[in-house]
């Protein structure tokens, strides 16, 4: 009886054993299941962690587009973000060639890139981030803030055309000294900005004694070194070593100083947005989404401010 008794409980043991494993088993196959169905729902969530982009285009937004890589980065370290300038025309072209991810830019597509995009099936959609200005500015030996200088668009494109020459021809008390002009190179977005409102009204074409610069900073740096300078910069990138020339649209309007509020309200001539440039609406779910929607949250619209420019005004629709 004793051994009958042993053998009895063994069975019952090695029956449990294998209940057991196939309870076990068939709870983690169920679990299996729930996670892949969870990961396959949330796919959106994990997928871009482990991405990679491409950004490049306008020096006026490679600031904002840097400081934001860094952040998201910072964030999530399994992404790789590289950000490079060279201009808004630089922006276009490789997001129309398939070179990045993201272009940059600070102006609206011209036709010829319109053109170039649809003849190689690229949907350009632009995706505003941020609100700027093109700020005439002049070196501290012209004016400064205790003699402000105020300007209609029309005079500042004929200083810029090569019509005036000498300060004391656009007004009366300012040096007789020759008028050195500063500029971006063509293709860039504050250039495009620039003759827009400035020179085009008037058919005025940049004098070709004008020095050109290939940056932003570049830009403030010539003004701020060279006496009876004049030039144009975003809005983020005036500094205390240049005056601001206040603006009128015509004869008869008001001067306005460029100010955030100002800009904000439409008040300031030579206004803009600031984009990201993507081929067609990006991916749900990729980085590419991630990025942007970063940038026009309300940590990336901190980002623009802490870079000088002005955070977007309203929430924008879907493109």
């Amino acid at each position: 009886m004793k051994g009958k008794t042993i053998g009895m409980m063994a069975i019952i043991a090695v029956i449990g054993l294998v209940i057991g494993y196939y309870v076990n088993n068939v709870t983690q196959g169920a679990r299996l299941q729930e996670l892949e169905a969870a990961l396959k729902e949330f796919e959106e969530d994990y997928a871009w962690r482990s991405a990679r982009i491409t950004i490049s285009g306008s020096t006026t937004v490679l600031p904002i587009a840097n400081a934001c890589a860094i952040s998201l980065m910072n964030k999530y370290p399994g992404i790789t973000i590289t950000v490079q300038g060279g201009g808004s025309g630089v922006g276009f072209s490789n997001i129309i060639d398939g070179v990045v991810d993201i272009g940059m830019t600070s102006r609206d597509p011209r036709s010829t890139e319109i053109d170039n995009a649809k003849n190689k099936g690229v949907d350009l959609w632009l995706h505003p981030i941020a609100l700027d200005a093109v700020v005439v500015v002049v070196h501290p030996s012209v004016a400064n803030s205790s003699y402000p200088l105020s300007l209609t668009l029309q005079e500042v494109g004929k200083i810029f055309a090569g019509i005036y020459t000498y300060w004391d021809e656009v007004k009366q008390g300012l040096p007789r000294r020759e008028i050195v002009v500063i500029v971006r190179e063509p293709g860039s977005g504050t250039r495009g900005t620039f003759e827009e409102y400035v020179m085009h009204p008037w058919k005025y074409n940049v004098t070709v004694r004008a020095s050109v610069q290939p940056s932003n900073p570049a830009v403030r740096t010539k003004v701020e070194t060279t006496p009876y300078s004049i030039g144009y910069v975003g809005f983020g990138f005036l500094s205390e070593k240049m005056h601001a020339v206040s603006l009128a649209k015509e004869p008869g309007k008001p001067y306005v100083y460029p100010t955030t509020a100002s800009i904000v309200k439409g008040d300031y001539p030579v206004s803009r947005y600031l984009y990201l440039i993507t081929n067609g609406q990006p991916k749900s779910g990729s980085l590419v989404d991630r990025f942007i929607d970063f940038v026009r949250s309300e940590e990336g619209q901190r980002i623009v401010e802490a870079n000088g420019h002005l955070k977007l005004p309203y929430v924008f629709p879907v493109p």
